[in-house]
């Protein structure tokens, strides 16, 4: 039995049976935090697996960048192609995103990737080793405010500062769209009360407790959420049920749970 399978049919085919009928009719779910490709500590997903996964659970759209490769040259630039590889494979299917590490030069790739079409920058603060405040990675968000890319930056496990090193940065590029990946789970209250007045950032919600979800749901709009899986490290049936479980808890309507699931982010990108 393959993993998909195994988490909706058996004991698990009543949840997810539960997941299917709490979805706002006509929703096309939109996953908005997926890798393809290979990481340094042994997970792997191809952009075959990631689709099957997709079409096996109802998921329309999925943003996809590449994980910690560990033979990414220093411009990451064979991992971005791989994205844009199965961006074209697939199309419709993957929106894609590139990586980069601010360590490295990176404004070559940075203008390669903007010309080829790739439409957005996913961040890592712990596999790169940096900080939010590093002017290397605050020259990166100018860099992509100005070009109208849409950021995705990991703010989950691992982080220590995220408010404070970066709300100056925000406050300062109102302009900037920014994706908190796993939706800034260890300063999460903190995080929505400080970003609560910039709309143009968004909370993802993909491995992050049911519990914390409750708390997102309850402090923040629901505009302001969109849902993601995190695949390969989640997986589609258990991050939806985890929203879904923390939305109806939290009392949301049909209208917002069909914008966390699909239109909060489908807005960027028409």
């Amino acid at each position: 039995m393959g993993a998909i399978e195994a988490l909706t049919s058996g004991t698990m085919a009543g949840p997810w049976e539960w997941v299917k009928s709490k979805i706002p009719a006509g929703t096309l779910v939109f996953d908005a935090h997926a890798h393809i490709g290979v990481d340094v500590d042994g997970r792997a997903m191809t952009a075959a697996g990631m689709k099957a996964r997709m079409d096996a659970t109802n998921v329309h759209k999925a943003i996809v960048f590449p994980l910690n490769d560990p033979n990414a040259r220093d411009d990451y630039s064979g991992p971005n192609d791989a994205i844009w590889a199965a961006h074209e494979e697939y199309a419709g299917s993957f929106v894609p995103f590139f990586r980069l590490n601010p360590h490295e030069d990176y404004e070559m790739e940075f203008g390669r990737c903007i010309e080829r079409g790739f439409r957005g920058l996913k961040l890592h603060p712990v596999s790169q080793q940096f900080e939010l405040d590093d002017g290397r990675f605050v020259r990166l968000l100018e860099m992509a405010a100005e070009a109208g890319l849409p950021v995705l930056v990991h703010a989950g496990f691992g982080m220590q500062r995220i408010v404070e090193p970066l709300l100056p940065t925000i406050e300062r590029l109102p302009h900037l769209r920014l994706i908190l990946g796993h939706s800034a789970m260890v300063e999460l209250l903190a995080a929505t009360r400080a970003f609560k007045d910039h709309p143009n950032v968004l909370f993802e919600t993909s491995v992050v407790k049911s519990k914390d979800l409750f708390v997102l749901f309850s402090t923040l709009e629901a505009s302001r959420i969109c849902y993601g899986s995190d695949i390969p490290y989640g997986d589609l049936p258990s991050t939806l049920h985890a929203t879904l479980s923390a939305a109806d808890a939290a009392g949301l309507s049909e209208e917002e749970l069909a914008g966390v699931l699909s239109n909060n982010i489908r807005r960027w990108f028409p």
